[in-house]
């Protein structure tokens, strides 16, 4: 490269690209000790200014949510103060690297509640410390390419070139090294905190109990959990109510259904499960009782079958995040007919059918046809056959539909010219289909993917 002009100021301990041990004795290594801030060559600033920060952090967030947090891609919450976090730490390294602040006056507010966040979801600290590492190379590779094209433009000799890549390398580092030391305080105490608290010794022992079929719990354990595993269980599964809101509306279903004990377990920030449990089994005028509160309060809920017993303990479990993920999945397809509150013995069909996305969607497809196309015409025919099935006669699904009974006789012939095949020779499939189509909302063109899938269940 020809020469250029200089515009980079020496930094310590560097002269004409050599290590200078002297110096080096004198000034620690920044991830040893503290000491003062590198000097920034200008060129580094100039870097700095001009790259676009906001396109780096949704880059970063990207990597971070997908290589280290998936277990946690439907926890909006989390993803929000995953993001805040990043935000700050990209613009706060810019600002370091500018000039505007030394790394002693940076406000990390966001980097240090998401640190307590990840303590409260109980996530290990490797995970902390490898997003760390994750967020920080991502960066450093996009500022060093920043860099190098910067040097290519401008032309600098090579030993000013190499003294600016590494000022920018030191700084990061630093940077690093001074936030997640941080971070990593916050959540070792935070973590420790919880660990001595009932609340969390709670969720530990919930924990064991959903992952281990073969768990048997102490009487000491059995009183800290302060829930009688023995009795009739229904669990309630709360997409958007946090825990410490579950445990408060505990408090109203437990007047009025007459239960014994109930248990709040977080599954995200902001979404939990309850478990009730009565003595006496779960007659359906008491399930009432609790759909009723449900439906007073105006929340969304998916509740399992009565069971009974540690092992019914785990199955009202499976079975609430089953009934979900058909609830989620019908308020994707009819925002405006979808109910609020579903139960899985309305919906066992769908939630068993669903544990296999693709072989559901081929099952419609295969059963349907052409009625399943995304045209008018084939979204009558169908309404007019699950009505005739559901309904059995003719004269019941006219007046159901609002239609002459000659317009049901004249759709439900054209379904059958559509099939190809008279309608009772696969009426069973055919209801399955009909009912599975409202879920999938199933095109020719290919799988449409539903929200709420287990993959993404914590």
């Amino acid at each position: 490269m020809r020469e250029g002009p200089a515009l980079v100021r020496p930094i310590k301990g560097i002269a004409a690209g050599h290590r200078n041990p002297a110096a080096d004795a004198a000034a620690p290594h920044p991830l040893g000790s503290p000491r003062a801030a590198v000097d920034i060559p200008e060129v580094v600033q100039a870097t700095a200014e001009a790259l676009d920060t906001a396109g780096l952090a949704e880059y970063v967030f990207q990597r971070c949510r997908d290589l280290i947090f998936s277990a946690h891609v439907h926890d909006s919450d989390f993803l929000q103060s995953l993001r805040a976090s990043i935000n700050q730490n990209v613009t706060g390294l810019r600002d370091v690297i500018t000039g505007r602040v030394t790394m002693d006056e940076l406000q990390l507010d966001d980097v240090h509640r998401f640190a307590h966040v990840q303590a409260m979801l109980r996530i290990p600290q490797r995970l902390l410390q490898r997003s760390y590492r994750v967020a920080f190379y991502t960066q450093w590779e996009a500022w060093s390419d920043a860099l190098r094209q910067h040097l290519v433009t401008t032309q600098l000799p090579l030993d000013a070139a190499l003294s600016a890549l590494h000022a920018l390398t030191e700084t990061v580092l630093h940077y690093q090294d001074h936030v997640a030391s941080q971070v990593a305080d916050i959540h070792t105490r935070e973590s420790d905190a919880l660990s001595q608290s009932r609340v969390h010794i709670r969720h530990s022992l919930v924990k064991t109990l959903l992952e281990d079929d073969s768990a048997q719990l102490s009487p000491a354990d059995l009183a800290v959990l302060d829930y009688p595993l023995e009795h009739h269980h229904v669990a309630v599964l709360l997409p958007e109510v946090s825990e410490a809101l579950a445990t408060r509306i505990a408090g109203g279903i437990r007047q009025a259904t007459g239960a014994h004990g109930t248990l709040a377990y977080p599954l995200s920030l902001s979404s939990s499960m309850l478990w009730i449990s009565r003595v006496e089994s779960w007659r359906p005028a008491i399930a009432a009782r609790l759909d009723n509160v449900l439906h007073r309060l105006g929340v969304l809920a998916a509740i399992s079958q009565p069971q009974r017993g540690p092992e019914g303990f785990r199955r009202c479990f499976e079975q609430a995040v089953q009934t979900d993920e058909v609830r989620a999945a019908w308020l994707h397809s009819d925002p405006h007919g979808a109910p609020a509150v579903v139960r899985y013995a309305d919906v066992g069909l769908e939630a068993l059918v669903l544990q296999d996305h693709e072989m559901a969607h081929n099952f419609v497809l295969a059963e349907l046809g052409d009625l399943a196309a995304d045209t008018s015409e084939a979204q009558k025919l169908r309404d007019t056959l699950e009505a005739s099935f559901r309904l059995g006669s003719h004269v019941a699904t006219a007046e159901h539909l609002g239609l002459h009974e000659h317009t049901i006789r004249n759709r439900l012939q054209r379904a059958e010219e559509i099939l190809g095949r008279p309608l009772p020779e696969r009426r069973t499939e055919l209801q399955v289909a009909l009912r599975m189509f409202r879920l999938l909302n199933a095109q020719p063109a290919g799988v449409t993917p539903l929200p709420g899938s287990r993959s993404g269940r914590p």
